[in-house]
């Protein structure tokens, strides 16, 4: 198994690297970065001066929280890091590598600071100084929930290319750190939530009426479920795999890996791999952190969270679709939907949750976000 291990983990940073020359080599480079690296306005074709390089004199420790495992590559067994540990290794592998020594990160994952809310408090106050992870950011942004339309992302690439390319994301990110003090790095991927019962099959909007889903604290969350005739039940993570084993829920939604970690799959029958929502993996840090450190620090904390997006993105593809995925494919009866059996669920459940957003939000603004998610669908070849 540890060979196996050590095969999977080469695989994971071929494939990295592939995913980071791809995201790095052409001309369609973030908006936002083009935005961040702005300074003095230069006449047309001239090319600006390089940064000031220098790294701080004394050493800093950057203090990274998030909450999956820590397990990989150390245990016997574990073949693939769950996708936040991937994003925090290959961050803190770049920083340190490429600052020499001048930025040493530390890691404290399995929830070891605190829960994602809580340690986002951190962050937001100065006690550490990024975390990574997925879920409570709208606590303290609404914005974000515009991500989590259901449906709303149709593929990877599709919301690959918007994170990347879109000057409306950007915009926002910048606003976010106004508003909420959170300076944002990166964003990978979660994983594609799916619904998992334990009373029948779900292939239609239909199926889900009457049944009691477990939910994350979300407004967007509980307007979906209650959308198809079902009950939404907040429930903390922790305490899902009781609520399910006991009955207390039916069933709940979530990404594989998840599914996977909580061993989902010993008290849930059925798996329908509908991927309502795109979920995210993003990395934020304190602002004046990050400002307070020289440019050639920063310059390497941006490409160093990229690098770790990258890692993520490759690491959730490994445990979904395949190093975790046969077990649970072996436990439970997994039904994929047809793509008119998917247009139904976001027929059914779309309304619902822009009407929420449109009103919280302004109707521009959501608007704004999904004529951009339509732009991405056109640059990646969805829309001809």
């Amino acid at each position: 198994m540890r060979k196996i291990g050590f095969k999977v983990c080469a695989l994971l940073m071929v494939t990295t690297l592939a995913f980071l020359t791809f995201s790095c080599g052409g001309e369609s480079a973030a908006p936002q970065q083009a935005q961040q690296a702005a300074g003095p306005a230069l006449a047309a074709g001239e090319i600006p001066p390089m940064i000031d390089t220098s790294l701080p004199d004394t050493p800093v420790t950057l203090r990274v929280a998030y909450d999956d495992p820590v397990l990989w590559p150390d245990t016997p067994g574990i073949a693939c890091p769950d996708p936040e540990h991937a994003f925090a290794l290959f961050f803190k592998d770049y920083v340190e590598s490429q600052s020499g020594g001048k930025l040493k990160v530390e890691l404290h994952g399995i929830m070891a600071l605190g829960t994602y809310k809580q340690t986002l408090e951190l962050v937001q106050n100065g006690s550490i100084d990024a975390n990574i992870g997925t879920g409570s950011l709208a606590t303290f942004f609404p914005e974000i929930e515009l991500i989590t339309i259901p449906y709303i992302f149709g593929s990877d690439d599709i919301a690959e290319d918007f994170f990347n390319n879109s000057v409306f994301w950007a915009n926002l990110m910048d606003t976010m750190e106004e508003k909420a003090g959170f300076k944002y790095l990166a964003i990978g991927q979660n994983g594609w939530r799916n619904f998992t019962n334990d009373i029948r099959p779900i292939r239609t909007p239909d199926d889900c009426k009457g049944l009691k889903f477990r939910v994350m604290e979300s407004p967007v969350y509980v307007r979906m479920i209650e959308s198809l005739g079902a009950s939404a039940v907040p429930i903390a993570w922790n305490e899902v795999y009781t609520t399910l084993q006991t009955h207390v829920v039916d069933g709940h939604e979530n990404a594989i890996s998840s599914i996977s970690l909580g061993k989902i799959y010993e008290v849930q029958k059925y798996l329908t791999m509908d991927g309502h929502i795109w979920s995210e993996n993003l990395m934020v840090m304190n602002p004046d952190r990050y400002n307070s450190l020289p440019v050639g620090a920063q310059q390497i904390i941006k490409m160093g969270a990229r690098l770790g997006a990258e890692a993520n993105n490759v690491a959730d593809r490994m445990v979904s679709n395949i190093v975790n995925f046969k077990t649970i494919a072996k436990n439970m009866d997994v039904y994929y939907p047809t793509a008119a059996e998917k247009q139904k669920f976001r027929e059914t459940t779309q309304p619902a949750v822009l009407g929420y957003l449109k009103e919280k939000l302004g109707a521009d603004v959501v608007e704004q976000f999904t004529r951009e998610v339509q732009l991405a669908e056109a640059r990646t070849g969805w829309r001809r």
